[in-house]
C-alpha cells in the first residue's frame, strides 16, 4: 500500500491531500481541525511520500477554480468510513454542480426518509473536501447550516458554482434550482476562483474569506 501526500495552494488557502494506492482518501483545508479518524492524523506512521498531484487532485482543483466544475468528477476516491457513511458520501457526488439539497431530501434519495440526522452526521464527517461536495447540502429553510471549513467558505463555493460563466462550462446548469426541486436560496453569483498549485508552502487566503 502506498500513500502520497501534497500541500496544494487554492484560492481559499492551503489544502492537504492524501491518496492511497492512487485514490484520494483525504482532502481538507490546512486550517481545519484534523479528526483523529482521518489518515491525515497519522502521516508519519503511514510513511506517506511527498507528491505534487496525488490522485490527480491538484490538477483537477486548478481546473475547478478556473470554472471547469466537472473537473472533480473524474477523481477516484477511497474515503475511510462506515458503510453508511460511504453511501452518503457517494450520494453527495450525485448532486449536480450549481444545485443544492437538504439533509432530509438526501435521506430520501437513500430510501431512509427518517434518517436525516444520521445523514447530517455523515455529511459532517466527510473526509474529502469539495470533491465529495458536502457544501451543496443546506438546511430545509435554505439556511447554509454548519460547515467544517466555515460558512464563508461554503458560501464562496456555492457562489463560485453558480456563476453563469462556470455553469456554461458544465452544460448550462440550472441556477437557483435545488437538487430536490426546491428553490436554492443559498447560492448567488460571486467572484471567480483562481488556479491552484501544489507547493511545499501554503498561500494566504483571499481577502474576505474566513478560515477558522
Amino acid at each position: 500500500m502506498t500513500w502520497d501526500f501534497a500541500v496544494i495552494d487554492t484560492p481559499l488557502g492551503a489544502a492537504h491531500a492524501l491518496a492511497r494506492d492512487g485514490k484520494l482518501c483525504a482532502l481538507q483545508l490546512a486550517t481545519m481541525r484534523v479528526r483523529t479518524s482521518s489518515p491525515l492524523a497519522r502521516l508519519d506512521a503511514l510513511d506517506a511520500r511527498p507528491a505534487t498531484d496525488p490522485a490527480g487532485v491538484a490538477t483537477a482543483l486548478a481546473a475547478y477554480f478556473r470554472g471547469e466544475l466537472d473537473a472533480l468528477d473524474a477523481i477516484e476516491v477511497d474515503p475511510m468510513g462506515t458503510s453508511f457513511q460511504r453511501r452518503v458520501w457517494a450520494a453527495l457526488r450525485t448532486i449536480p454542480h450549481g444545485e443544492t439539497t437538504s439533509y432530509g431530501a438526501l435521506a430520501r434519495t437513500l430510501d431512509m426518509p427518517t434518517a436525516s440526522r444520521a445523514v447530517g452526521a455523515a455529511n459532517g464527517a466527510n473526509p474529502i473536501w469539495i470533491v465529495v461536495p458536502c457544501h451543496r447540502v443546506i438546511g430545509a429553510s435554505g439556511a447554509l447550516t454548519g460547515y467544517a471549513g466555515g460558512l464563508d467558505v461554503k458560501r464562496w463555493l456555492l457562489e463560485h458554482e453558480n456563476r453563469p460563466e462556470t455553469a456554461s462550462r458544465v452544460g448550462g446548469g440550472r441556477e437557483g434550482v435545488a437538487f430536490d426541486g426546491t428553490r436554492n436560496r443559498g447560492a448567488t453569483a460571486g467572484e471567480a476562483g483562481a488556479a491552484c498549485e501544489a507547493r511545499a508552502h501554503p498561500t494566504a487566503p483571499r481577502a474576505g474569506v474566513f478560515l477558522p
